[in-house]
C-alpha cells in the first residue's frame, strides 16, 4: 500500500494536467501576476468600470474612479502587463487616445444580468 502511494505522488496526475486546459493560455504561465494586479482597490474599481461599460480612455476612467489620470495610467499599466485589460480600437474617435477594455472573451453576463469577468483562474463579480 505504501509503495502504491509513493508512485502516485511521484507521477504527474492527469487530473491536474486536465484542469489546466481550461485556463486561458496567457494566464497559465503566471496566474500570480494576474491576482496581484487585480488585488489593488484602485485597479478593482477600474475593472468594475470597464466591465460595466464600453472601453474608456485614461481620462474617462480617472473621472469615474475619482483619482488622478497619472495614477490611473500607472494602474492600467499593471493591468495590461498582467493581461487583465487591453487597448481596443474605437472607430470614430481620435486614434491617438488609447481606450482600455476587458478582452471580450473574458466578459460574460451572470444569471442576474450583471457583467462579470472570467479570467480562467478567477471570476470577478461586482456588486
Amino acid at each position: 500500500m505504501l509503495a502504491l502511494m509513493a508512485t502516485d505522488i511521484s507521477s504527474p496526475s492527469t487530473a491536474i494536467s486536465g484542469a489546466t486546459t481550461s485556463i486561458p493560455s496567457q494566464f497559465a504561465a503566471d496566474p500570480v501576476k494576474l491576482l496581484i494586479a487585480i488585488a489593488d482597490p484602485i485597479r478593482w474599481a477600474v475593472l468594475r468600470e470597464l466591465a460595466a461599460g464600453p472601453p474608456r480612455s485614461v481620462l474617462e476612467l480617472a473621472a469615474r474612479v475619482r483619482h488622478s489620470d497619472n495614477l490611473v495610467s500607472k494602474h492600467l499599466h499593471w493591468l495590461r502587463e498582467a493581461g487583465a485589460v487591453v487597448v481596443l480600437p474605437m472607430p470614430g474617435t481620435d486614434q491617438r487616445i488609447s481606450h482600455y477594455g476587458i478582452p471580450p472573451e473574458y466578459l460574460r453576463q451572470n444569471a442576474a444580468g450583471k457583467m462579470e469577468i472570467d479570467y480562467g483562474v478567477c471570476v470577478l463579480r461586482f456588486p
